[in-house]
């Protein structure tokens, strides 16, 4: 489970209007074999598309959004450089934006975030990473593995959720805007033809 999906790995998938639990055999794609308890018949199961939870044996929180990670293919986004003669520079790679459930250990610092398995959650405090033991509301988070320091901290690249768009209040207007017929001749608009 820290590792995220691997063969082995006892689940309950979302199967017939209801969850049944069973293990995940091999992989295909992306796609994974799952074998139900007490059937026969092998399901295809992918971890994006169906419905799923982990075989928690703590008490867990399930965060009330999902949140969307940057994926390069089947892995989480990770920045790589590329050399050619004598140019450096990031290699590219298509990447897309995956909504994934996340369910947090009770009481710690610890997030299971959808099939990539357990990392720690964190909060920039006075320029330092502190770990944090709730779901974060309209605060910026980090969701990593490593030690708590800048450099170490090796982060999932989370896509920002929306904030709350600000509306400007109109204040009352401190004079009078003068009219057309006030400022005079001068500043008319006049038509002319040709």
């Amino acid at each position: 489970m820290n590792k995220g999906w691997h063969k082995g790995l006892t689940i309950y998938v979302y199967l017939k209007k209801r969850y049944l639990k069973g293990t995940l055999l091999c992989k295909k794609g992306s796609k994974w074999t799952f074998k139900p308890d007490k059937r026969k018949k092998n399901v295809s199961v992918c971890p994006i598309r169906n419905k799923w939870r982990y075989n928690f044996k703590r008490k867990i929180i399930k965060w009330n959004s999902k949140i969307s990670i940057l994926m390069a293919g089947e892995k989480p986004f990770k920045l790589c450089r590329e050399r050619f003669d004598g140019w450096t520079g990031a290699k590219t790679c298509r990447t897309q934006a995956v909504k994934m459930q996340v369910w947090q250990i009770e009481g710690t610092s610890d997030v299971y975030v959808g099939q990539l398995g357990r990392y720690t959650l964190a909060l920039v405090v006075q320029g330092k990473l502190v770990k944090m033991k709730e779901e974060p509301e309209e605060q910026h988070f980090f969701i990593g593995k490593g030690v708590m320091d800048a450099r170490k901290f090796k982060c999932l690249k989370v896509v920002p959720l929306p904030f709350k768009r600000y509306v400007r209040k109109s204040k009352p207007a401190l004079y009078t805007v003068p009219t057309r017929e006030e400022l005079g001749d001068r500043f008319m608009y006049r038509h002319v033809k040709n």
